[in-house]
């Protein structure tokens, strides 16, 4: 079994039959941050009965090991399933997922599965959202880059709640504040998304700080979490430093309680 992370969730995955498997639990709670994600693949189950694309069928149950250390059976889909299921999944992380997810796998996909076409389709519902061009431009980047350092992470023998720890470092050093806290300040419900409720420039800062991230692990070849912990802090204060300059000089506030989810 291997843990990959999105967004700072935690997805079990598992090789069986020359295929990887994902835990379709763990996808639930990562797009929709439901607080009883069993229950919420409960009830969408029992939707998709009616529709064409039939579950059961394309779903099978391996064993994984579970919070309490143990193994058990659970729900899991291959990537393929997935980009289908999700289409179900009414949620603002919904097509970022599939994005990251037509990335992260190990076989290409159909042409009409692509990543183009679900870049696409991800720029054209932020559109629908209302999503100004500025801000969805600096989502996918950020989007991307942070692809790219959970990828270094992955290298570097950084594993499960490690991730989160790292970002929470990084994310401190730049505003000066918790993911937690920056979304207490924004107003914003556990649930909802921080990074989908960034301006632009919070974006912005936020894609400089794990850029910077990146090329310092890999210059300073961090291995383990110890190393990459003291690089998180380093580049995350150092864009913090960054941000303080930019607002004493031009007095904005890169910090901000701008929110998409619930309105301006």
């Amino acid at each position: 079994m291997e843990i990959i992370n999105f967004e700072n969730k935690e997805i079990r995955t598992i090789e069986s039959g020359g295929q990887t498997w994902y835990s379709v639990i763990d996808v639930i709670g990562a797009i929709t941050e439901a607080n009883n994600p069993n229950r919420y693949w409960s009830d969408l189950k029992a939707k998709l009965k009616g529709e064409v694309f039939q579950p059961y069928e394309n779903i099978v149950r391996l064993k994984l090991k579970a919070s309490d250390g143990k193994m058990r059976e659970t729900d899991c889909a291959t990537r393929e399933t997935l980009l289908r299921l999700i289409q179900s999944v009414p949620s603002p992380n919904a097509e970022p997922f599939k994005l990251w997810l037509a990335n992260a796998g190990e076989q290409n996909i159909q042409e009409t599965e692509n990543p183009a076409l679900l870049f696409d389709k991800m720029v054209d519902a932020y559109r629908e959202q209302g999503r100004t061009e500025d801000w969805i431009h600096a989502r996918i980047r950020a989007l991307m880059t942070r692809k790219k350092l959970t990828a270094t992470w992955k290298e570097r023998d950084i594993k499960g709640t490690d991730y989160a720890v790292l970002t929470d470092l990084i994310h401190s050093g730049t505003f000066d504040m918790s993911t937690r806290d920056h979304k207490d300040y924004k107003g914003l419900d556990p649930k909802d998304s921080l990074r989908e409720n960034m301006s632009d420039l919070e974006l912005v800062f936020t894609t400089l700080s794990e850029t910077l991230t990146r090329e310092m692990t890999e210059r300073l070849d961090a291995m383990g979490f110890e190393q990459n912990k003291d690089v998180a802090k380093e580049a995350g204060e150092q864009t913090g430093e960054s941000r303080k300059r930019l607002e004493k000089k031009t007095g904005i506030s890169v910090v901000s309680k701008f929110k998409w989810l619930k309105g301006r």
